[in-house]
């Protein structure tokens, strides 16, 4: 069985391989993206640790106030 290549589109290309372009620019896209949430995730997950640190120096602190 043979197959036959795709049909070229005005400029010239295959469907083929403009689909694997814009699939590769999807993925590169998604990439990018995925990176940016894991950035916020981080900056996120350093907030909260950040912030129980305050509440943990703040509670020591009243503590050491209510003696």
């Amino acid at each position: 069985m043979t197959t036959r290549p795709a049909e070229p589109d005005r400029n010239g290309n295959s469907n083929y391989e403009s689909t694997q372009t814009k699939s590769g620019n999807d993925l590169d896209t998604l990439k990018r993206e995925l990176v940016k949430a894991e950035v916020r995730l981080a900056k996120a997950r350093a907030t909260v640790a950040g912030s129980e640190v305050d509440v943990r120096v703040l509670s020591a602190r009243l503590k050491s106030l209510a003696r």
